[in-house]
């Protein structure tokens, strides 16, 4: 994760062009037909992985609550932590109960933050969203989003990507909602081509806490106007 300065730091999640390089794959979840050529079997899902001791994926369990257990330790490239939990994008093999991964992509997890705590002023600069669901667990909001990016002349400059909680409004029947809106500060990174970037806002961390029945709004400000969607809780 890219080190971030100034106050920017303090108070949202910086995706840097490491972070984005980690997120090309497709938002689509599928599955291929079954057949006997190599990728009969290969599937896609937004996933929690776990690894061992030596920074090794050994499991996941899916949005769907299925528990996948890896038929040997996957290493990556870019070191994983040791014994820790990822949000990612796992592409794997299932074929009976075998599980054999092909690829983990890291999917950014930013914090919610209340509007009134904001040290700075709020910036919305805009994004293409591709896509926003609710995991069917209804742990995550989750949105696929298109970043606008080049090579800036400072190579310390980054997107910087945040999540805050405007206002929680009481409803009828005791139930809430919430307002969220996406943080995004171009900080004068150019726009020369495109990235897509997944983020997954984990549901627990909005502040003081949903019940079954609060409703959640994430509003979005893209190229052509603002976009929201309300999902219940």
């Amino acid at each position: 994760m890219a080190v971030l300065s100034g106050i920017v730091k303090k108070v949202l999640l910086g995706i840097g062009c490491a972070v984005v390089s980690l997120c090309l794959a497709s938002c689509t979840t599928e599955e291929y037909e079954t057949g006997d050529g190599e990728y009969s079997y290969m599937r896609a899902d937004f996933v929690e992985t776990k690894t061992n001791q030596q920074g090794a994926f050994v499991s996941a369990v899916t949005d769907d609550g299925e528990a996948l257990t890896f038929d040997s330790p996957f290493t990556v490239s870019w070191k994983a932590a040791s014994d820790s939990t990822y949000r990612a994008l796992l592409y794997y093999k299932k074929k009976s109960q075998q599980v054999e991964p092909m690829s983990v992509s890291v999917v950014s997890v930013p914090n919610v933050r209340k509007a009134s705590s904001m040290k700075t002023a709020m910036k919305a600069d805009p994004v293409q969203l591709e896509s926003m669901w609710q995991s069917k667990q209804n742990e995550y909001l989750n949105l696929g989003i298109t970043l606008k990016t080049g090579k800036p002349d400072d190579a310390d400059l980054r997107h910087v990507i945040g999540v805050i909680c405007d206002t929680i409004v009481a409803n009828a029947g005791n139930h809430r909602h919430v307002h969220l809106r996406l943080y995004h500060d171009q900080n004068n990174v150019p726009e020369y081509y495109s990235s897509h970037v997944y983020i997954s806002v984990p549901m627990k961390r909005i502040p003081d806490g949903l019940e079954k029945g609060d409703t959640v709004s994430f509003a979005v400000n893209c190229y052509d106007g603002k976009k929201e969607r309300v999902f219940v809780y």
